[in-house]
Formats: structure tokens, C-alpha cells, sequence
């Protein structure tokens, strides 16, 4: 009898290309996982904590750490105006929208500079100080509607774009820093990995639509001369970066790469996200986080090298994610709309947790020929000893028969145990197949898991 071992290498490997393309460890149909509990293991994701509630009424568009650790873990902008802060799982908000400037995901920055914080709409930079006791948005004047006004902080000095222009504050006086060529516009700042150069990532369209296929360019400014030193012709119009670990990734029509000095390098094609800003992205320790439409995808080292997976999904609704933050304390903050427009839903996942939501599918298994599989051993955690453990076991259906909520069919067993220690599972099966997918829905308990053994003989 010949067995097949689904196990810490696979997990560790992330998710393939696709169902048709087993080149990694597990199906990219696999969501709400947690990799990062346990290296090695695979983990489902605890229950989202909604943290907005009442509070927030608009959508979250803009967010940003607070570096001086004053009681607020991060600081908030939606898309009426208002103003929020959140204080460990406290979320209040400092100021109602007032309508009097446009905030727009895309548009708006929000970085802290000096013990203050500064952020801007359309057509202005505005500030407010640690605990947003006085906020006001238009501390300066004169931005350029409808194009991007994205910040950096480089050498002790705050950057802002605006159209072909950067301007700087020293935190005594403004000015303007940069003027690029005419016919470009700054779409993203970013901080090169030496720390003393801004790029700045621009694209050649006014309304910065990829339909047209707008040139993009880079310019390496050098904040001590104020010029600009080199120019770089890339591939495409850069929409977000987000530097991790020393790589600036970097987001293009619906694509994910990084920038080498030389031009983007192609990293994964996103499925629902056809622009993605740096407002979508973050990184929580050594993982990069970006929106894809309903899920968070992730990308980050398991254990050999890069690799993807799908570390969240909206299951609350229908509607995008917009921002991304990471809390701290392996906390991550995902905002989108709630159930009516203008109404807005923050929810908080703790990766040092684990819980019942998801789903992992593992790789089609081609056997080449018509194979009678037997038995299933699954090892796990010991399960709960004063509770029960239940999870689901699935055949999916080449057929896509008989689908339940998690796109799974055909189940073949549902493990429960009552107040026992148990750590292995085995299951009795009599599945006649030439190509085989596994499919695991977790019901009651935490549970984590280390290895799938599927055994299997050819029909003579």
C-alpha cells in the first residue's frame, strides 16, 4: 500500500498557483489560515472582534501607527471626515466628518512626524497632535484635487506629493523639495533601503487609469542637494508600496512585485483587486499583508523561503477591504464598508490565537490512474479534554456536487471527541478515484495541524 504525506513541508511551502498548478504546498482555496502560530503547523483563525461598533460611521481609508507608544495603538481618517484613535481595544472618535474637505482611499496619507501626526485630503495637509485634542485640516493649503498626496518622512524631514511636485516640512519651515519633469505625477513615496533617498514612484496619466496603460517612472531624490539624481523607466504605473524586510514591494494593476533599482519584478497576479494603494498594504514582523478584494493575502518566510497564503477573509460581507494595519502583538486591523454604504467595520484578528474560521484544501492529487484510497490518519493536537473537538473531513468533487458554505462536497467523516486526549485521527474510507482533494472544516475547538497520511492502492 503506497501513502501519500501531507506535512510541515507542505505547509511551510504556502499556497500553489492554482488548483491546476500544484507547484506549492496546499490549494490557494484555502483561507483563514493561521501559519504563523506554530511554524510547521497549520492553525485556523479565531473569530473576528468587531472594534469599531457604533463608533465608526464611515469607511476607514487611511490609518497609522503611533511610534511614541502614548497609550494609542493606531490612529484612524475615514472617508466623511472623521477623525478616530484607538487605545487598546478602545475605539473612539476624536472628531465627526464635517464635510468641509474630501478624504479618499488613494488620495489620503497619514504618517507621524516629529510627536505630531500629519494627513492630507484632496486639497490640503492638515495635523493633529498624540491624542487628537486639537485637529485641524487645512494647516496647509493649495493641493491639486484629484491627484495623490502621498508622505514619507526622510532625514528629519516630512515629504508630500503633489502632481509633479514634493514638498517638505523640517518641522520650521515649507517649501518645495522636488520638481519632476512635467507630465508626471507622484503616485507613492517610499524610503530607499539605504534611508537617505525618496523615491518617488510616478505614473504619466492624469486620472492614473491603467486602461490607458500609462508609463511609470521612478526618481531618486536626494533630500541633502533637493534634486533629483536618476531616472528610471519601469514597466508599469506603481499604485502602493510597502517596504519589508529590505524589499519594496510595490502594486500595479492587479499585480504584486517589488522594485529592483531597475524595474518591477513580477511576484502574483491578485484575483479582485484591480488597484491597490499603499493604504491596502502593511507588513505585521517579517509579513507582507495586501488586500485582495474580500481576503488579506499574505507573504512571508514559513520556513523556506517566501511564500503566499490567505491569512484572512471577510465572511461578515460582501464588500472590499480598504485598510490593512497591523496593531502590534501579532494583532492585524482590516477595515471595509459594513452592510450600507457610508458605514464602516474595523474587525481585529490575534495571530497568537487560533479558532474555528476557515477552510484548508489541500492540492488535487493526480494518481495517474484509478486508485482505491482506504484510510485517512490525520495528527493533530491533543484534543480537548473537558470539551469536544469536531472538525469536518472532505472529498472535493471534481463535480462540484452537493457543495456546503465552504465550497467543499462528498464528506467522508466529521472526528468528534468528547472530554478525550486524543492526537491522531483515523478514518475509514472506501473512495475510488484518479484524482483526489482534501478538504478540512473546523467545527468546536482550537485545533492545530501537523501531518494528513492518505492511503491509497492502484485498481488492477
Amino acid at each position: 500500500m503506497s501513502v501519500i504525506n501531507i506535512d510541515y513541508k507542505n505547509f511551510i511551502n504556502g499556497e500553489s498557483q492554482s488548483d491546476l498548478i500544484a507547484d506549492k504546498g496546499f490549494s490557494p482555496a484555502t483561507t483563514q489560515i493561521n501559519l504563523t502560530k506554530t511554524r510547521g503547523m497549520f492553525y485556523f483563525n479565531e473569530s473576528p472582534t468587531d472594534r469599531g461598533g457604533a463608533t465608526l460611521t464611515g469607511n476607514i481609508i487611511a490609518s497609522c501607527p503611533d511610534p511614541a507608544y502614548s497609550g494609542n495603538d493606531r490612529y484612524y481618517i475615514d472617508d466623511e471626515g472623521a477623525f478616530y484613535l484607538i487605545d487598546s481595544v478602545t475605539f473612539t472618535q476624536k472628531q465627526a466628518g464635517a464635510g468641509s474637505y474630501t478624504y479618499q482611499l488613494g488620495t489620503t496619507d497619514l504618517i507621524p512626524f516629529r510627536g505630531n501626526f500629519y494627513f492630507t485630503s484632496q486639497s490640503t495637509i492638515g495635523t493633529f497632535d498624540n491624542n487628537m485634542a486639537i485637529i485641524n485640516e487645512e494647516w496647509w493649503s493649495g493641493l491639486n484635487n484629484l491627484y495623490r498626496h502621498p508622505m514619507e518622512v526622510i532625514e528629519g524631514e516630512l515629504f508630500i506629493g503633489n502632481l509633479n511636485l514634493i514638498y517638505y516640512y523640517d518641522g520650521t519651515s515649507t517649501g518645495t523639495a522636488f520638481t519632476l519633469p512635467t507630465g508626471v505625477n507622484v503616485t507613492s513615496l517610499r524610503k530607499h533601503t539605504d534611508g537617505r533617498t525618496l523615491l518617488a514612484f510616478t505614473g504619466s496619466t492624469a486620472d492614473f487609469s491603467h486602461i490607458r496603460n500609462g508609463q511609470g517612472k521612478v526618481y531618486y531624490c536626494d533630500p541633502i542637494s533637493r534634486d533629483w539624481i536618476r531616472e528610471v523607466d519601469i514597466e508599469a504605473q506603481v499604485e502602493g508600496t510597502r517596504s519589508v524586510g529590505g524589499i519594496i514591494y510595490t502594486t500595479y494593476g492587479n499585480i504584486v512585485g517589488y522594485f529592483n533599482g531597475k524595474g518591477l519584478e513580477f511576484l502574483k497576479k491578485l484575483d479582485y483587486s484591480t488597484t491597490t494603494y499603499s493604504q491596502c498594504m502593511d507588513n505585521m514582523e517579517d509579513v507582507l499583508l495586501i488586500r485582495d478584494g474580500l481576503y488579506v493575502k499574505a507573504f512571508g518566510n514559513l520556513g523556506n523561503g517566501r511564500v503566499w497564503w490567505n491569512c484572512f477573509y471577510n465572511e461578515t460581507n460582501s464588500n472590499h477591504i480598504n485598510n490593512i494595519a497591523y496593531k502590534g502583538d501579532n494583532k492585524l486591523l482590516i477595515a471595509f464598508q459594513g452592510a450600507s454604504a457610508g458605514t464602516g467595520l474595523l474587525q481585529e484578528i490575534d495571530y497568537d490565537n487560533a479558532g474555528v474560521i476557515g477552510k484548508f484544501i489541500s492540492n488535487k492529487i493526480r494518481f495517474g490512474q484509478k486508485v482505491h484510497i482506504d484510510k485517512i490518519e490525520i495528527v493533530h493536537d491533543i484534543t480537548n479534554n473537558a470539551g469536544t473537538t469536531q472538525f469536518e473531513v472532505h472529498q472535493k468533487d471534481l463535480q462540484g456536487n452537493i457543495n456546503n458554505a465552504y465550497g467543499h462536497s462528498g464528506l467522508i467523516a466529521t472526528p468528534t471527541y468528547v472530554s478525550q486526549n486524543v492526537d491522531e485521527t483515523r478514518i475509514d474510507c472506501d473512495i475510488k478515484e484518479s484524482i483526489f482533494q482534501l478538504g478540512i472544516v473546523p467545527i468546536t475547538d482550537d485545533i492545530g495541524f501537523k501531518e494528513i497520511r492518505i492511503y491509497y492502492e492502484p485498481i488492477r
